[in-house]
């Protein structure tokens, strides 16, 4: 049988090396570094199971995905009824992950006299398979058939076409530019 002293002095070392573990376990729980903790086992021989530290740390995000629309256009700004217009957005990347789709929600619309101008639709674009690095900067391109003419009338006019870019669920900036059709 031990003394009562002996068995009071390996229960004060326990606690006083305990103590801070556990501290720093609520330090990280409160930070968000780590989501549970548990007080299990004894630190030295012969006592029963007393303090310990048991954390599980949650594996880090995998990184952000944004970007900037730096430029935008068309490959003309004058088309023919019945030409394929060919439109190209330039972004950067000021993520921290490779973007890879990214979608456009594109409206047209037409200038009617007096009127003035008038949404004819609004469409959403994906482009997919870009693979453009963090920091880098490069064109997505799209293209979009222009009908000779739609239910008996002419397409011929003025068009101011707008689009929303979206990576990652977030803006990335906007565009509108105006195209003629003959």
């Amino acid at each position: 049988m031990k003394p009562i002293f002996v068995g009071f002095m390996e229960n004060y070392v326990n606690v006083i090396v305990a103590v801070p573990l556990v501290l720093v376990g609520f330090m990280l729980m409160a930070s968000g570094m780590a989501t549970a903790y548990a007080i299990p086992t004894a630190i030295s021989p012969g006592l029963t199971q007393m303090l310990a530290l048991d954390l599980v740390v949650p594996a880090t995000a995998a990184g952000t995905a944004s970007a900037e629309v730096v430029n935008y256009g068309t490959d003309k700004e004058i088309y023919n009824r019945g030409d394929t217009a060919k439109g190209f957005i330039t972004l950067k990347n000021t993520g921290d992950m490779s973007i890879n789709d990214v979608t456009i929600s594109v409206s047209v619309a037409r200038s009617v006299p007096v009127l003035g101008m008038m949404t004819l639709g609004s469409q959403d674009v994906k482009l997919t398979g870009l693979n453009i690095k963090p920091g880098e900067t490069k064109n997505a391109e799209y293209s979009v058939a222009i009908p000779s003419d739609y239910k008996g009338l002419s397409t011929a006019g003025d068009y101011k076409v707008s689009g929303k870019v979206i990576v990652g669920g977030k803006d990335a900036g906007s565009f509108s530019k105006s195209i003629k059709v003959v």
